[in-house]
Protein backbone atom coordinates (compact mmCIF):
# COMPACT_ATOMS: atom_id res chain seq x y z
CA UNK A 1 0.00 0.00 0.00
CA UNK A 2 1.08 3.56 -0.56
CA UNK A 3 2.09 5.86 1.86
CA UNK A 4 2.40 9.86 1.54
CA UNK A 5 6.69 9.77 1.08
CA UNK A 6 6.39 6.87 -1.47
CA UNK A 7 3.95 9.45 -3.54
CA UNK A 8 5.90 12.72 -3.26
CA UNK A 9 9.10 10.53 -4.11
CA UNK A 10 7.52 9.27 -7.15
CA UNK A 11 8.74 10.85 -11.12
CA UNK A 12 7.56 10.87 -14.25
CA UNK A 13 8.81 8.15 -16.83
CA UNK A 14 9.06 8.26 -20.44
CA UNK A 15 5.24 5.98 -20.68
CA UNK A 16 2.91 6.80 -18.13
CA UNK A 17 2.77 4.18 -15.54
CA UNK A 18 0.31 3.44 -12.20
CA UNK A 19 1.58 2.27 -8.98
CA UNK A 20 -1.29 0.31 -7.13
CA UNK A 21 -2.56 1.02 -3.67
CA UNK A 22 -4.95 -1.42 -2.76
CA UNK A 23 -9.00 -2.77 -3.58
CA UNK A 24 -8.30 -1.52 -7.29
CA UNK A 25 -6.99 2.14 -6.64
CA UNK A 26 -4.05 2.97 -7.96
CA UNK A 27 -1.95 6.36 -8.71
CA UNK A 28 -1.41 7.18 -12.15
CA UNK A 29 1.72 9.20 -13.00
CA UNK A 30 1.83 11.08 -16.53
CA UNK A 31 4.83 12.29 -17.87
CA UNK A 32 3.97 16.09 -17.56
CA UNK A 33 4.42 14.29 -13.97
CA UNK A 34 1.06 14.84 -13.20
CA UNK A 35 -0.95 12.64 -10.39
CA UNK A 36 -3.53 11.06 -10.82
CA UNK A 37 -6.13 8.58 -8.72
CA UNK A 38 -8.32 5.90 -10.34
CA UNK A 39 -10.16 3.14 -9.75
CA UNK A 40 -10.21 0.15 -11.44
CA UNK A 41 -13.43 -1.76 -11.05
CA UNK A 42 -15.26 -4.76 -13.29
CA UNK A 43 -18.47 -3.08 -14.72
CA UNK A 44 -21.11 -4.44 -17.50
CA UNK A 45 -18.51 -7.19 -18.22
CA UNK A 46 -14.94 -5.06 -18.97
CA UNK A 47 -12.67 -3.68 -16.75
CA UNK A 48 -13.51 0.42 -16.41
CA UNK A 49 -10.67 3.01 -15.25
CA UNK A 50 -12.27 5.96 -13.08
CA UNK A 51 -10.59 9.08 -12.22
CA UNK A 52 -11.18 10.04 -8.74
CA UNK A 53 -8.67 13.50 -8.60
CA UNK A 54 -5.51 14.39 -8.82
CA UNK A 55 -2.71 14.11 -5.88
CA UNK A 56 -1.91 16.21 -3.65
CA UNK A 57 -5.33 17.93 -4.38
CA UNK A 58 -6.56 14.61 -3.29
CA UNK A 59 -4.42 12.77 -0.36
CA UNK A 60 -3.86 9.25 0.06
CA UNK A 61 -6.60 9.03 3.00
CA UNK A 62 -9.18 11.14 0.85
CA UNK A 63 -8.80 8.93 -1.72
CA UNK A 64 -9.32 5.81 -0.59
CA UNK A 65 -12.70 7.52 1.33
CA UNK A 66 -13.82 8.65 -2.16
CA UNK A 67 -12.87 4.42 -3.97
CA UNK A 68 -15.29 3.57 -0.69
CA UNK A 69 -17.84 5.97 -2.10
CA UNK A 70 -18.06 5.35 -5.45
CA UNK A 71 -17.99 1.86 -4.90
CA UNK A 72 -20.84 1.83 -3.03
CA UNK A 73 -22.52 4.12 -5.70
CA UNK A 74 -21.54 1.44 -8.32
CA UNK A 75 -23.25 -1.17 -5.77
CA UNK A 76 -20.07 -2.80 -5.48
CA UNK A 77 -17.97 -4.11 -2.27
CA UNK A 78 -16.86 -0.94 -0.96
CA UNK A 79 -13.31 -1.36 0.36
CA UNK A 80 -11.67 0.05 3.59
CA UNK A 81 -11.16 3.04 3.81
CA UNK A 82 -11.23 5.63 6.57
CA UNK A 83 -12.21 4.85 9.85
CA UNK A 84 -13.66 6.14 13.37
CA UNK A 85 -10.40 6.42 14.88
CA UNK A 86 -8.37 7.92 11.98
CA UNK A 87 -11.10 10.14 11.81
CA UNK A 88 -10.30 10.54 16.13
CA UNK A 89 -6.57 11.30 15.54
CA UNK A 90 -7.02 13.76 12.69
CA UNK A 91 -9.40 15.74 15.58
CA UNK A 92 -6.44 15.07 18.40
CA UNK A 93 -4.07 16.47 16.37
CA UNK A 94 -6.00 19.80 14.91
CA UNK A 95 -7.58 19.90 19.02
CA UNK A 96 -3.79 19.66 20.98
CA UNK A 97 -2.99 22.43 22.79
CA UNK A 98 -5.91 24.84 21.49
CA UNK A 99 -8.40 23.57 23.88
CA UNK A 100 -8.04 23.73 27.75
CA UNK A 101 -10.17 20.38 28.01
CA UNK A 102 -8.00 18.47 25.49
CA UNK A 103 -6.94 15.87 27.92
CA UNK A 104 -10.22 15.30 29.47
CA UNK A 105 -11.84 15.15 26.64
CA UNK A 106 -9.67 12.77 24.45
CA UNK A 107 -9.81 10.11 27.54
CA UNK A 108 -13.35 10.69 27.48
CA UNK A 109 -14.26 10.12 24.06
CA UNK A 110 -11.64 7.01 23.84
CA UNK A 111 -13.34 5.10 26.88
CA UNK A 112 -17.02 5.57 25.78
CA UNK A 113 -16.76 6.03 21.48
CA UNK A 114 -13.54 5.13 20.15
CA UNK A 115 -13.18 1.98 22.17
CA UNK A 116 -16.43 0.75 21.21
CA UNK A 117 -16.78 1.25 17.36
CA UNK A 118 -13.35 2.77 16.81
CA UNK A 119 -12.64 0.18 14.02
CA UNK A 120 -15.71 0.77 11.87
CA UNK A 121 -15.91 3.05 8.77
CA UNK A 122 -16.54 6.24 9.30
CA UNK A 123 -19.63 6.19 6.42
CA UNK A 124 -21.03 3.05 8.29
CA UNK A 125 -22.07 5.51 11.43
CA UNK A 126 -25.71 6.58 11.73
CA UNK A 127 -27.37 8.55 14.11
CA UNK A 128 -29.20 4.94 15.92
CA UNK A 129 -25.72 3.57 16.24
CA UNK A 130 -24.51 6.59 18.54
CA UNK A 131 -28.01 6.58 20.11
CA UNK A 132 -27.54 3.30 21.61
CA UNK A 133 -24.11 3.81 22.36
CA UNK A 134 -25.12 6.89 24.53
CA UNK A 135 -28.64 5.53 26.13
CA UNK A 136 -26.47 3.27 28.84
CA UNK A 137 -24.39 6.52 30.09
CA UNK A 138 -27.83 8.56 30.39
CA UNK A 139 -29.25 6.09 32.09
CA UNK A 140 -26.18 6.23 34.17
CA UNK A 141 -27.37 9.93 35.17
CA UNK A 142 -24.41 10.88 33.34
CA UNK A 143 -26.40 13.60 31.20
CA UNK A 144 -23.45 16.33 31.20
CA UNK A 145 -21.35 13.30 30.12
CA UNK A 146 -23.97 12.35 26.86
CA UNK A 147 -23.97 15.69 25.88
CA UNK A 148 -19.67 16.83 26.28
CA UNK A 149 -19.52 13.08 23.80
CA UNK A 150 -21.83 13.98 21.39
CA UNK A 151 -20.86 17.71 20.85
CA UNK A 152 -17.12 16.35 20.51
CA UNK A 153 -18.18 13.63 18.14
CA UNK A 154 -20.11 15.79 16.02
CA UNK A 155 -17.37 17.78 16.02
CA UNK A 156 -15.40 15.38 14.60
CA UNK A 157 -17.53 14.55 12.35
CA UNK A 158 -17.62 17.93 10.71
CA UNK A 159 -14.05 18.13 10.42
CA UNK A 160 -14.12 14.73 8.69
CA UNK A 161 -16.57 16.14 6.42
CA UNK A 162 -14.41 19.27 5.74
CA UNK A 163 -11.28 17.58 5.09
CA UNK A 164 -13.09 15.32 2.66
CA UNK A 165 -13.20 12.06 4.18
CA UNK A 166 -17.36 12.51 4.08
CA UNK A 167 -19.91 13.84 1.83
CA UNK A 168 -21.91 15.03 5.01
CA UNK A 169 -22.86 14.93 8.45
CA UNK A 170 -24.99 11.94 9.74
CA UNK A 171 -25.02 13.11 13.36
CA UNK A 172 -25.43 16.73 12.79
CA UNK A 173 -29.06 17.16 14.58
CA UNK A 174 -27.89 14.08 17.19
CA UNK A 175 -28.46 16.27 20.42
CA UNK A 176 -31.79 16.81 19.81
CA UNK A 177 -32.33 13.22 20.78
CA UNK A 178 -31.18 13.39 24.37
CA UNK A 179 -32.54 16.01 27.22
CA UNK A 180 -30.41 19.08 27.96
CA UNK A 181 -28.74 18.04 31.24
CA UNK A 182 -29.91 20.21 34.54
CA UNK A 183 -26.97 22.63 36.04
CA UNK A 184 -26.05 22.18 39.45
CA UNK A 185 -24.15 24.63 40.67
CA UNK A 186 -20.70 24.10 43.30
CA UNK A 187 -21.97 23.40 46.47
CA UNK A 188 -20.88 26.59 48.06
CA UNK A 189 -21.91 28.47 51.40
CA UNK A 190 -22.75 32.23 51.96
CA UNK A 191 -19.61 34.44 53.49
CA UNK A 192 -22.73 35.55 56.14
CA UNK A 193 -22.08 31.53 56.99
CA UNK A 194 -18.25 31.41 56.95
CA UNK A 195 -17.98 31.75 60.90
CA UNK A 196 -19.91 28.54 61.39
CA UNK A 197 -17.73 26.84 58.47
CA UNK A 198 -14.35 28.12 60.34
CA UNK A 199 -15.69 27.08 63.52
CA UNK A 200 -16.24 23.43 61.97
CA UNK A 201 -12.73 23.44 60.38
CA UNK A 202 -11.23 24.26 63.55
CA UNK A 203 -12.95 21.82 65.34
CA UNK A 204 -12.42 19.20 62.82
CA UNK A 205 -9.65 19.16 60.24
CA UNK A 206 -6.21 17.64 60.90
CA UNK A 207 -3.13 20.67 60.60
CA UNK A 208 -2.46 19.62 56.77
CA UNK A 209 -6.54 20.36 55.86
CA UNK A 210 -6.85 23.35 57.97
CA UNK A 211 -4.13 25.23 56.32
CA UNK A 212 -4.84 23.78 52.61
CA UNK A 213 -8.37 25.21 53.50
CA UNK A 214 -7.08 28.44 54.46
CA UNK A 215 -4.99 28.70 51.45
CA UNK A 216 -7.40 27.86 49.30
CA UNK A 217 -9.99 30.70 50.43
CA UNK A 218 -7.64 33.32 50.60
CA UNK A 219 -6.12 33.13 47.11
CA UNK A 220 -9.37 31.85 45.69
CA UNK A 221 -7.37 29.35 42.92
CA UNK A 222 -9.13 26.58 41.67
CA UNK A 223 -7.88 23.35 43.64
CA UNK A 224 -5.74 21.74 41.02
CA UNK A 225 -3.92 25.72 40.74
CA UNK A 226 -3.98 25.33 44.59
CA UNK A 227 -1.78 22.08 45.38
CA UNK A 228 0.25 22.78 42.11
CA UNK A 229 1.89 25.92 44.23
CA UNK A 230 5.84 25.76 43.94
CA UNK A 231 7.76 27.68 46.30
CA UNK A 232 9.90 28.94 43.79
CA UNK A 233 7.20 30.87 42.83
CA UNK A 234 6.53 32.66 45.81
CA UNK A 235 8.89 36.26 45.82
CA UNK A 236 8.27 38.82 48.61
CA UNK A 237 5.99 40.44 46.43
CA UNK A 238 3.62 37.79 44.96
CA UNK A 239 2.74 34.38 44.02
CA UNK A 240 3.43 34.09 40.68
CA UNK A 241 1.75 31.23 38.65
CA UNK A 242 3.05 30.47 35.00
CA UNK A 243 0.56 30.31 32.35
CA UNK A 244 0.69 26.49 32.39
CA UNK A 245 -0.56 26.00 35.48
CA UNK A 246 -3.51 28.41 34.99
CA UNK A 247 -6.90 27.23 33.38
CA UNK A 248 -6.98 30.16 31.48
CA UNK A 249 -3.27 29.29 30.46
CA UNK A 250 -2.54 33.57 31.35
CA UNK A 251 0.03 34.45 34.14
CA UNK A 252 -1.44 35.12 37.23
CA UNK A 253 -0.02 36.75 40.11
CA UNK A 254 -1.47 36.89 43.43
CA UNK A 255 -0.20 39.69 46.00
CA UNK A 256 1.33 38.54 49.13
CA UNK A 257 -0.34 39.96 52.60
CA UNK A 258 0.91 39.64 56.26
CA UNK A 259 -1.98 36.89 56.19
CA UNK A 260 -0.93 35.04 52.91
CA UNK A 261 2.63 34.92 54.23
CA UNK A 262 1.30 33.72 57.61
CA UNK A 263 -0.25 30.77 56.36
CA UNK A 264 2.95 29.63 53.58
CA UNK A 265 4.88 30.06 57.27
CA UNK A 266 2.56 27.47 58.41
CA UNK A 267 1.88 25.16 55.43
CA UNK A 268 6.05 25.23 55.08
CA UNK A 269 6.28 24.03 59.04
CA UNK A 270 3.63 21.27 58.80
CA UNK A 271 5.50 20.05 55.85
CA UNK A 272 6.63 16.36 56.01
CA UNK A 273 8.89 16.09 52.90
CA UNK A 274 10.89 19.05 53.18
CA UNK A 275 12.81 18.73 50.15
CA UNK A 276 9.64 19.26 48.09
CA UNK A 277 9.45 21.59 45.46
CA UNK A 278 5.61 22.32 46.21
CA UNK A 279 4.21 24.07 49.18
CA UNK A 280 1.84 21.02 49.86
CA UNK A 281 3.65 18.06 48.51
CA UNK A 282 2.39 14.54 48.46
CA UNK A 283 4.10 10.99 49.82
CA UNK A 284 5.42 10.46 45.90
CA UNK A 285 8.50 12.54 45.22
CA UNK A 286 8.30 15.57 43.63
CA UNK A 287 4.85 15.02 43.50
CA UNK A 288 2.28 17.44 45.04
CA UNK A 289 -0.86 16.18 46.82
CA UNK A 290 -3.95 15.54 44.97
CA UNK A 291 -6.02 18.33 43.37
CA UNK A 292 -9.28 16.29 45.04
CA UNK A 293 -7.17 16.40 48.39
CA UNK A 294 -9.55 18.93 49.90
CA UNK A 295 -12.78 17.82 47.92
CA UNK A 296 -12.55 14.12 49.31
CA UNK A 297 -11.77 15.42 52.65
CA UNK A 298 -14.65 18.01 52.82
CA UNK A 299 -17.22 15.34 51.12
CA UNK A 300 -15.88 12.55 54.40
CA UNK A 301 -17.41 15.34 56.60
CA UNK A 302 -21.16 14.93 57.16
CA UNK A 303 -21.21 18.65 58.49
CA UNK A 304 -19.65 19.75 55.06
CA UNK A 305 -21.54 16.72 52.53
CA UNK A 306 -23.52 18.36 49.88
CA UNK A 307 -23.35 21.62 51.24
CA UNK A 308 -19.50 22.77 50.31
CA UNK A 309 -16.88 21.47 48.26
CA UNK A 310 -12.73 22.95 47.53
CA UNK A 311 -14.29 24.51 44.12
CA UNK A 312 -17.31 26.42 45.90
CA UNK A 313 -14.85 29.14 48.52
CA UNK A 314 -14.27 30.43 44.84
CA UNK A 315 -18.28 31.19 45.07
CA UNK A 316 -17.77 32.46 48.74
CA UNK A 317 -15.65 34.76 48.10
CA UNK A 318 -16.98 36.24 44.62
CA UNK A 319 -19.84 36.69 46.67
CA UNK A 320 -18.48 38.90 49.24
CA UNK A 321 -16.75 40.97 46.60
CA UNK A 322 -19.79 41.53 44.86
CA UNK A 323 -21.75 42.64 48.35
CA UNK A 324 -18.59 44.37 49.67
CA UNK A 325 -18.77 46.46 46.07
CA UNK A 326 -15.42 45.37 44.68
CA UNK A 327 -15.46 46.54 40.95
CA UNK A 328 -16.32 43.22 38.55
CA UNK A 329 -12.87 43.35 36.53
CA UNK A 330 -10.79 43.50 39.73
CA UNK A 331 -13.13 40.97 41.43
CA UNK A 332 -13.00 38.59 38.29
CA UNK A 333 -9.42 39.19 37.99
CA UNK A 334 -9.33 37.95 41.59
CA UNK A 335 -10.48 34.50 40.59
CA UNK A 336 -8.39 34.80 37.19
CA UNK A 337 -11.24 34.86 35.17
CA UNK A 338 -11.13 36.86 31.76
CA UNK A 339 -13.34 39.79 31.38
CA UNK A 340 -14.52 41.52 28.46
CA UNK A 341 -14.22 40.90 24.83
CA UNK A 342 -10.85 39.74 22.84
CA UNK A 343 -10.64 43.43 21.43
CA UNK A 344 -11.07 44.62 24.68
CA UNK A 345 -8.52 42.55 26.50
CA UNK A 346 -6.13 43.25 23.55
CA UNK A 347 -5.80 46.62 24.52
CA UNK A 348 -6.28 45.87 28.83
CA UNK A 349 -3.58 43.93 29.46
CA UNK A 350 -2.96 44.76 33.04
CA UNK A 351 -3.79 42.28 36.12
CA UNK A 352 -5.23 45.16 38.61
CA UNK A 353 -2.50 43.72 41.04
CA UNK A 354 -2.47 47.24 43.04
CA UNK A 355 -6.80 47.33 43.69
CA UNK A 356 -6.23 43.40 44.09
CA UNK A 357 -3.73 43.90 46.64
CA UNK A 358 -5.96 46.36 48.77
CA UNK A 359 -9.45 44.28 48.11
CA UNK A 360 -7.28 41.14 49.11
CA UNK A 361 -6.37 42.90 52.57
CA UNK A 362 -9.99 43.23 53.30
CA UNK A 363 -11.02 39.84 52.16
CA UNK A 364 -7.90 38.51 54.63
CA UNK A 365 -9.03 40.69 57.24
CA UNK A 366 -12.68 39.02 57.30
CA UNK A 367 -11.07 35.30 57.24
CA UNK A 368 -9.39 36.24 60.23
CA UNK A 369 -12.42 37.74 62.02
CA UNK A 370 -13.94 34.46 61.03
CA UNK A 371 -11.31 32.38 63.00
CA UNK A 372 -11.52 34.74 65.77
CA UNK A 373 -15.12 34.28 65.98
CA UNK A 374 -14.74 30.25 65.82
CA UNK A 375 -11.83 30.47 68.86
CA UNK A 376 -14.81 32.44 71.25
CA UNK A 377 -17.27 29.53 69.93
CA UNK A 378 -14.88 26.76 71.04
CA UNK A 379 -14.21 28.73 74.31
CA UNK A 380 -17.56 29.18 75.29
CA UNK A 381 -19.52 25.91 73.76
CA UNK A 382 -22.19 26.40 75.45
CA UNK A 383 -23.44 29.10 74.10
CA UNK A 384 -25.68 28.64 70.21
CA UNK A 385 -26.62 30.79 68.03
CA UNK A 386 -24.34 32.46 65.08
CA UNK A 387 -21.19 33.16 66.34
CA UNK A 388 -20.80 36.43 63.44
Amino acid sequence: MLNSKVIKALRPKERRYQITDSEGLALRIQRSGVKSWVLRVFQNGRIVDITLGHWPELSLIQARATARRKKKELELEPSGSYTVRDAFKFWCSKKRGRIISYRDEKLRLEKYVISKIGSRQLDTITPPILIKLMEPIEQAGKQSTVKRLLMRTREIFDMSVNAGYLQSNPLAKITKVFAVPEVHHMASVDWKELPIVVSQIEALAPPKYKVLFYFSLATLLRPGEVVSIRLEWINEEAITIPAEFMKMKRVHRIPLTPYLIALIQEAKTIRKNKRSPFLFPGTRPNKHISGQALAKWLHSQAEFKNRLVAHGLRSTGRTWFADNDVPLEVAEACLAHLTGSQVVRAYQRGDYFASRSKILLGWHAYIQTCARCAQVLSQNPDKSGDPA
